[in-house]
């Protein structure tokens, strides 16, 4: 029994010689892994070249044995990406993006909201041709919102602040170290309101924007059970002056 299904890579892991694990975000399934054939053959149906980060492709299925992983018999590539292999700075975004989206996309089933946000925002991305140094920072505030944990910030006065751990404004200061002062609060609010057509507009210093970036991991590690260090922020924070 085949199944055409669509998915994102996340990552690839070897398996052995002539096999390696995709893992993936799929349309139809949420996250899953599939077992890919390496070939150096340009008549092969599945080039394993197409599994980098955050490429999008449409593949077959062949459904084997119950619990075993399925392995993928044909791949082409759904969005074709014009600037992201060849540009050095966005390249190094997709990874990043890539090993974030493997700390915190683990639902099984199926999503299709997730889906299209995910498919939506990286080809924006790819066909983005003005200042595109804050996307990452947009793209993961962004996306709490269909993991549900996107920040509660009604009830906004002037001396409030917001509380990391509970995600949400408060009129008190909390009794631990996971909140944001007043002033914070605000430039945080108004962060929040930045989306990909206006984050051009948004003028960040290099130091300003390592320190969101900082924030915005905390705050994921602090409703993420077990979110992991992601390693490839400090070449993000290298880049991006």
């Amino acid at each position: 029994m085949t199944e055409i299904l669509t998915g994102i890579v996340l990552r690839t892991i070897k398996y052995s010689d002539n096999l390696m694990v995709a893992d993936m975000y799929t349309k139809e399934r949420g996250r899953a892994s599939f077992l890919v054939p390496v070939s150096r053959s340009g008549r092969s149906k599945v080039r394993s070249v197409l599994f980098q980060p955050l490429s999008m492709l449409t593949f077959t299925v062949n459904a084997g044995r119950k619990n075993a992983i399925p392995r993928l018999s044909e791949v082409h590539p759904y969005v074709m990406y014009h600037t992201v292999p060849f540009d050095v700075v966005k390249s190094a975004v997709a990874i990043y993006i890539a090993e974030f989206l493997v700390a915190v996309l683990r639902e099984e089933g199926e999503n299709e909201a997730l889906f299209a946000y995910l498919d939506y925002s990286l080809s924006f991305f790819d066909a983005s041709d003005e200042d595109y140094s804050n996307f990452h920072i947009v793209f993961l505030l962004q996306l709490t919102r269909f993991l549900g944990i996107f920040p509660n910030i009604e009830n906004v006065s002037k001396e409030c602040c917001f509380d990391l751990l509970a995600g949400y404004l408060t009129s008190e200061y909390p009794l631990h170290a996971h909140f944001l002062p007043p002033q914070d609060t605000r430039n945080f609010i108004e962060l929040l309101k930045i989306d990909f057509n206006s984050m051009h507009k948004l003028s960040l210093s290099r130091k300003a924007r390592g320190e969101y970036l900082a924030l915005i991991q905390t705050y994921y590690s602090l409703h993420i059970p077990d979110f992991p260090p992601i390693k490839s922020a400090d070449v993000l924070r290298e880049l991006f002056d």
